[in-house]
């Protein structure tokens, strides 16, 4: 159940939904009294301006696209600088090795929640705990902090030292304060990640907690241990799962969709619509079932759906995030990059779910008690589930 992993950068506004690099053809909409406007206020200030100590022109240009940008008030538009940039390819990869603590953090109302810890990590050598909650990186209150930037905090060098304020709330609803001091190290994250289930049947687990360029070829060689290991059913598990590279997706999709079956269709302003059809790779024809949570997005709800509109899976879990739009990626010289909509993406059936979100066929919360003593109640309802198919 992925949400931000302390040490890398996972921007969920950025991440979820991603079609890929694409040229279109551009029209310039700005005519040229706006450039010569924008061009005088620079040079006035840069000469005029009293506290030149505060000019800083390529800054200056640098919020101002920002904030063009932003006026859009399109949350999946940003104009990336080179360093969020870097991190942002480096994610969607697919297999992450970054260098912090490894927890999975959320940001909450006055702290930063340890959703996940990463078993072996540093932060599992010392001792945090899911439901912690951060409330001071250093010496630093996290109450004021983003998430990216309690990202940017707790990760660092392997082997220096973080120190972390916690708030453990006990099963009997006390607090304590607890101070952790966290030595980083080398985290290694693949996308995909599974096990066997033993039990009436044996089932396959498969985690996939980014759809990035290895991710399908990392899903073959689990398929093809579970095919050996005569598995009677797959979980697969997308919560958390904030998406990735819209065609990964189909790739994906078709271990498990039917040859020419519809996964997902698209609408372009430019390019018209397009329909993805499943390759129909070879499959264990095995009944799927299919957990997501309100952080499955994107290319992940494409999974979702094309497996529960085209093979039946059952979907167990709460409302996904809801991102029906596509987005592409535009570079520039300095490692700096615009991220923009593109168009909308529809489902088998037509649905659009932008904003909405899929309605699990089994709606079921995520119990945190059980969690605490590592019962996952959610993953107990898809074997049952799987059982009964």
């Amino acid at each position: 159940m992925k949400k931000y992993l302390a040490g890398i950068y996972v921007i969920l506004g950025i991440l979820i939904g991603f079609f890929g690099y694409q040229e279109f053809s551009k029209t310039p909409v700005i005519n040229n009294q706006n450039y010569e406007r924008f061009g005088e206020v620079l040079t006035t200030l840069q000469n005029l301006y009293y506290d030149q100590e505060k000019i800083n022109t390529g800054e200056m240009i640098e919020n101002a696209i920002k904030a063009y940008v932003d006026a859009l008030e399109d949350p999946y538009t940003s104009y990336l600088d080179a360093e969020t940039n870097s991190g942002f390819q480096e994610e969607l990869k697919g297999e992450s090795n970054f260098e912090g603590i490894g927890a999975v953090i959320s940001k909450k109302d006055y702290y930063v929640l340890v959703e996940e810890v990463i078993k072996d990590s540093p932060a599992f050598k010392a001792g945090v705990q899911p439901l912690d909650r951060i409330v001071f990186i250093g010496s630093g209150e996290t109450k004021n902090l983003s998430i990216n930037e309690a990202v940017k905090q707790i990760r660092g060098p392997k082997g220096s030292i973080v120190s972390i304020l916690i708030e453990r709330v006990n099963k009997d609803e006390t607090k304590e304060l607890l101070e952790k001091k966290v030595t980083r190290n080398t985290i290694s994250v693949p996308s995909v990640t599974s096990k066997i289930l033993t039990g009436e049947k044996n089932i396959g687990y498969l985690e996939i907690s980014v759809i990035g360029e290895e991710t399908e070829n990392l899903l073959k060689k689990e398929l093809l241990s579970f095919k050996n290991q005569k598995i009677q059913g797959i979980i697969i598990d997308l919560r958390g799962n904030g998406g990735g590279f819209l065609p990964i997706a189909v790739e994906i999709a078709s271990h498990f969709v039917p040859k020419k079956k519809l996964i997902v269709s698209s609408k372009y302003k430019q390019l018209g619509e397009e329909e993805f059809y499943s390759r129909g790779y070879e499959s264990l024809n095995v009944p799927v079932v299919v957990l997501i949570d309100g952080f499955t997005a994107s290319a992940g709800e494409i999974i979702a759906l094309a497996l529960q509109e085209q093979i039946g899976s059952k979907l167990i879990g709460t409302q996904t995030f809801g991102k029906g739009s596509i987005q592409t990626m535009e570079d520039f010289d300095d490692g700096a990059s615009l991220k923009y909509t593109i168009g909308k993406r529809y489902s088998p059936s037509g649905k659009n779910i932008d904003k909405i979100g899929i309605t699990p066929d089994i709606v079921l919360e995520f119990d945190s008690e059980a969690y605490k003593n590592n019962i996952d109640n959610q993953l107990e309802k898809a074997k049952e589930t799987l059982l009964n198919m």
